[in-house]
């Protein structure tokens, strides 16, 4: 393994523990601004971030990356909202869990729309998915709240955007630009909904301010810039397996610092939708 390949690696590793570290951050940055005023507040610095990188290429942004940021923009918009909502009641490891299925809705969705179908492995992916999702959640045992539901909204909607933006980016559009635009019109709606149904009710916290910085900056605009570039040296499937890492290190970061007692059932089933997760990336890649 050459030098480059270790560094992409090192890479990927740093910004899937900055995603799973994200959860237990903007779960406790949710006490003191509501979830749509913090959503604006983190992809605003994001975007800000975005736009000072692209510096005089930002003239150069087309009607198509528009429109096509904004289209990827309204579900990423969605996606986020029905997460910190859903942060709000649920926990940070069955959140990142949860979200974790939108790689393996992808496929299903593709299947609904007519424009894939689906072989008999992914299928048992499905299933063992499903299964893994039964343990974590344990219906039975009332262990399954509103946050969870909401956050399946979540897992929805970030695979309407993983589908959209491959539509988008097969038209040839310049990467960052395109991800400048959608950040942008999250940041916007985000904005405009903290406006209308949740006023001004903020609170200028240490907490806040840090998981802004580290969600805005870190956990969006300098992981994709990372992303990007590792996905040139590294081939689909270790960048599948990789990504499969950001619910194991939310879990971790919420059982050790956070305190959250995930429970034997609760590893079980989140240790087989991660295994789902990378077997579907896998899938995917080959």
């Amino acid at each position: 393994m050459n030098r480059k390949n270790v560094l992409a690696n090192l890479g990927m590793i740093f910004i899937t523990m900055i995603w799973g570290i994200t959860f237990v951050m903007v779960k406790d940055a949710l006490n003191d601004a509501p979830p749509f005023i913090f959503l604006a507040l983190r992809k605003g610095i994001a975007f800000l971030a975005g736009v000072i990188y692209l510096h005089q290429n930002i003239k150069k942004i087309t009607t198509l990356e528009i429109i096509g940021g904004l289209v990827c923009g309204i579900v990423l918009y969605t996606g986020y909202s029905f997460q910190n909502f859903g942060l709000i009641l649920t926990s940070p490891s069955k959140s990142a869990f949860i979200t974790s299925v939108s790689v393996i809705l992808v496929p299903v969705l593709l299947l609904i729309f007519g424009l894939q179908k689906i072989k008999i492995r992914f299928w048992i992916i499905i299933m063992m998915t499903l299964f893994g999702l039964y343990i974590l959640l344990n219906p039975i045992g009332g262990n399954i709240n509103f946050g969870d539901i909401l956050t399946f909204g979540c897992a929805f909607s970030f695979a309407l955007h993983i589908i959209f933006q491959d539509i988008y980016l097969k038209r040839k559009v310049d990467v960052v630009r395109f991800f400048v635009i959608q950040v942008m019109f999250v940041f916007l709606f985000s904005s405009i909904s903290g406006f209308i149904f949740e006023g001004s009710s903020i609170v200028l916290s240490e907490r806040l301010f840090i998981a802004i910085a580290v969600t805005g900056i870190l956990g969006t605009f300098v992981a994709i810039i990372i992303m990007l570039w590792a996905q040139t040296i590294l081939t689909a499937t270790q960048t599948a397996i990789l990504l499969s890492l950001e619910p194991v290190f939310a879990a971790l970061f919420s059982v050790f610092y956070a305190g959250e007692i995930l429970g034997v059932f609760g590893w079980i089933g989140g240790a087989i939708i991660v295994f789902s997760v990378a077997l579907s990336g896998l899938s995917s890649s080959k």
